[in-house]
């Protein structure tokens, strides 16, 4: 794997962590290829604002630090309503030059370990059919296809598949569950 460089640390975010987290999906938006957004979502205040208020049995938002800079983001909801609590959704993004150093892996592990500590029995996400990348991550930590919106996107002027993904508990990757 190499050297990552400064110490890298997937934690929960926090307020000074709001900046970061925007130019995050900012940049991995403009590539125009990872996420639906294409630039901000919001400013660095209103994210600071989401942060502190967010419930902690409702929503997790992690960073990956490298040093002091913010270099990947995942933000995991829980259902709303009592009919699908026990379900949670999550997207990720990743700096270009952090990809390919399993960051996304520990991203997605420590969601996973908060979903199990909050009792949520299904994880889903969504994810463009053309980002091999994240499609292989998440076959092998056992998400399996569950649906597919054709054509919900156009990519650099081609066609682009939504693929819906799950896993359910318990949350162990293949790797790590028993015959």
């Amino acid at each position: 794997m190499g050297d990552l460089g400064p110490e890298v640390t997937v934690e929960r975010a926090v307020p000074a962590d709001a900046e970061g987290i925007v130019g995050v999906l900012a940049a991995v938006g403009a590539e125009g290829r990872y996420i639906a957004n294409e630039g901000p979502i919001w400013s660095a205040e209103q994210q600071r604002q989401v942060i502190l208020q967010a419930d902690p049995h409702l929503q997790l938002i992690l960073v990956v630090r490298a040093g002091s800079q913010v270099v990947g983001t995942l933000e995991m909801i829980r259902g709303a309503w009592h009919k699908n609590r026990h379900t949670a959704t999550f997207g990720m993004a990743l700096l270009p030059a952090w990809r390919g150093r399993r960051l996304g892996e520990r991203l997605v592990r420590e969601a996973e370990a908060w979903a199990s500590a909050e009792g949520i029995a299904k994880i889903s996400l969504a994810v463009f059919a053309s980002n091999q990348p994240a499609l292989r991550l998440y076959h092998r930590l056992g998400y399996q296809e569950e649906g597919r919106r054709y054509r919900q996107y156009r990519i650099d002027d081609q066609w682009v598949d939504e693929i819906w993904m799950a896993k359910w508990a318990p949350f162990r990757s293949p790797e790590s569950s028993s015959p």
